[in-house]
């Protein structure tokens, strides 16, 4: 009976030493055959910033890792879209280094050796984090010359914000400027425009943005002027064009409809259409307004342009 027994157990020995040969093979042909080096680039995310900090230099977005493991599983690793979270919660105040080595990555590279790693080190520059609150400082700008507008009862809500950010930038503000570009064409109402903040990179306002209402005073007038129209061709000289001018009636405002340079902004032009010599073709008008100008109803839309006869 013992015989018998000692036969049964034979075939499971057998079986079991053929599978730990199958595994013993399959372990060497993944782990130590065919060993290769890659380079990837892994993105960082950082964690754990400290709350009264805000880090104003350092941080980058990824770093190149080299690697060396088994060939299937490093060339199938490269084509990830590979994420390690570096944690910045022992972040003082000023100057920190944070090295970077194999142990601070996580399990995702357990299965490589890590030859290297560029950059080996992040230098990370913190300040505290304050909020304080101050004023704007309104800016009426025109795309005008000085004094064509007048403006009045400017009022800005809200009239102070609070900044946040780093201490070493919010304690040297004193007010924001905050440019209004007015409307050249209004005059009479009331504007009321919503203007964004212009901060110091790392600042943020809270509101972001303010309301702002002005009044322009200064009043518009229609005056007519006689323009030339302008033929825009590679050969103008080669076509003629019918009304050789125009007169065009416009609304400016009142300081500049006797100002002969700023009226002199204003351009009458056509391009001829596709004609033989001798042949003549209706073409629209183009008119090119300096800032702050209206064109009333012009009295003639296109005009005749006839190419020449050679």
């Amino acid at each position: 009976m013992k015989s018998s027994n000692a036969r049964s157990r034979m075939p499971n020995l057998l079986s079991l030493c053929v599978a730990l040969l199958v595994a013993a093979i399959m372990w060497y042909a993944v782990s130590v055959r065919d060993r290769l080096e890659a380079q990837v680039e892994v993105n960082i995310d950082y964690n754990g910033i400290p709350s009264n900090l805000v880090i104003t230099e350092g941080l980058i977005n990824k770093v190149a890792v080299r690697l060396r493991g088994p060939e299937t599983l490093l060339r199938s690793f490269s084509r990830q879209n590979l994420t390690q979270a570096i944690y910045l919660s022992h972040v003082k105040k000023g100057t920190t280094v944070v090295p970077l080595s194999a142990d601070s990555f996580g399990p995702l590279f357990r299965a490589f050796e890590i030859v290297d790693i560029l950059p080996t080190r992040v230098v990370i520059k913190a300040d505290t984090l304050i909020e304080r609150r101050v004023p704007l400082h309104a800016i009426m700008d025109s795309p005008l010359r000085g004094g064509a507008l007048t403006v009045e009862n400017v009022s800005v809500t809200p009239a102070s914000v609070i900044l946040r950010g780093p201490e070493g930038v919010v304690a040297y503000i004193s007010s924001i400027p905050l440019n209004i570009m007015l409307d050249s064409k209004a005059t009479g109402d009331t504007v009321a425009q919503t203007v964004a903040l212009d901060t110091p990179n790392l600042v943020t306002a809270i509101p972001s943005s303010v309301k702002v209402e002005y009044t322009i005073t200064s009043g518009r007038t229609v005056v007519a002027r006689r323009c030339k129209v302008v033929l825009i061709a590679d050969d103008s000289r080669e076509y003629s064009v019918s009304p050789v001018d125009l007169t065009v009636q416009m609304e400016v405002p009142e300081a500049l409809s006797k100002n002969s340079a700023y009226l002199g902004q204003l351009e009458v032009s056509a391009t001829p259409p596709p004609l033989e010599p001798g042949q003549s073709g209706n073409a629209p008008l183009r008119f090119r307004l300096p800032e702050g100008m209206t064109l009333l109803n012009p009295v003639v839309g296109e005009v005749t342009i006839t190419r020449k006869k050679k």
